[in-house]
């Protein structure tokens, strides 16, 4: 990736971009989050592994000062970690290669969501890197091509309406049906947007019941 795709994909300067590279500019938390995004890695990967013994002591100090309020925010962040840890993949199988387990499948066309039995989740093996998420699924329909082709698996993220951003990819639900779509916020209007033109786009009404589920990490 060059700095100038790179800059556009952060909605930064190219010299910005280049500053971060030479150190010359320290990226803050935002940034650090959408390069972990990019580039498919966790945030953790910017950081010197400095785990021992005496940093977990650390930790456990500093967890003992804080507030119950702001102990129990640290449990349910490490709580999530976990889980998403556990969800993303059981373990290496042979080098570079993982067990992902798939809860379920969403159609890109029609909408239609099959779910699985999540004591016995689909299992698939995945070559390359894979990331933290709250859980996966297939892909069923055309409907997102050329980003998102039949039978892909694609990994999500649980969010709030209210946290979602313009253009991201979502897991949907309009009236009890679940779509995988490119999300569109314009004037108060929320559109549900098809990449393949043979699929119309889907606009949200007041009377639908309609709700995001999930938002596709890209």
């Amino acid at each position: 990736m060059t700095p100038k795709q790179l800059a556009e994909k952060l909605n930064v300067s190219r010299v910005a971009v280049n500053r971060y590279e030479t150190g010359a500019r320290k990226a803050n938390q935002d940034v650090l989050f959408d390069l972990a995004n990019i580039f498919h890695v966790s945030i953790n990967d910017f950081f010197p592994d400095s785990t021992t013994a005496k940093d977990t002591q650390s930790l456990i100090d500093i967890y003992d000062q804080l507030l119950p309020e702001r102990q129990n925010n640290v449990y349910n962040y490490a709580s999530d970690q976990l889980n998403k840890q556990k969800n993303a993949y059981s373990s290496l199988i042979g080098e570079n290669k993982h067990i992902v387990y798939i809860y379920g499948a969403v159609s890109a066309g029609t909408g239609e969501y099959i779910p699985q039995d999540e004591d016995k989740p689909e299992k698939a093996i995945v070559e390359g890197v894979i990331p933290d998420h709250d859980f996966a699924v297939r892909v069923n329909g055309d409907s997102m091509e050329p980003v998102f082709n039949n039978g892909q698996i694609i990994y999500v993220n649980k969010l709030d309406n209210t946290e979602v951003r313009n253009n991201q990819f979502v897991i949907a639900e309009v009236d009890g049906e679940f779509f995988v779509k490119k999300l569109r916020l314009e004037n108060g209007d929320v559109q549900l947007i098809s990449l393949n033109k043979k699929y119309p786009n889907i606009t949200i009404h007041e009377y639908n019941d309609f709700a995001i589920r999930g938002v596709v990490i890209i």
